[in-house]
């Protein structure tokens, strides 16, 4: 009863908000939901988007080239052989 009662608070609280956010102006005739849109199409929202995307890019970059080998590699057991002796690896 009590976890019914708390997502129906929840649901009615998150509708609520969305409809201050799409609906009701702030500062003046528009709303929040404007405010934002004309926010992200400026110039320089655009350049951070796409400073952003560089530097994700880089990261999967790296992940792909140095995380992921030694990752697969680690699934032989953690034991790798070394002249015919079996080494606990790191």
């Amino acid at each position: 009863m009590f976890r019914a009662t708390r997502w129906i608070l929840s649901s009615l609280i998150t509708l609520i908000a969305l409809y201050a956010y799409f609906f009701v102006p702030i500062g003046g005739t528009r709303t929040l939901w404007e405010h934002t849109r004309r926010i992200l199409g400026t110039p320089e929202a655009h350049d951070l988007g796409q400073d952003i995307r560089s530097a994700g890019d880089d990261v999967a970059t790296k992940i792909r080239r140095e995380v992921i080998p030694s990752v697969m590699s680690g699934f032989d057991g953690g034991h790798r052989t070394d002249a015919g002796r079996a080494v606990r690896s790191r």
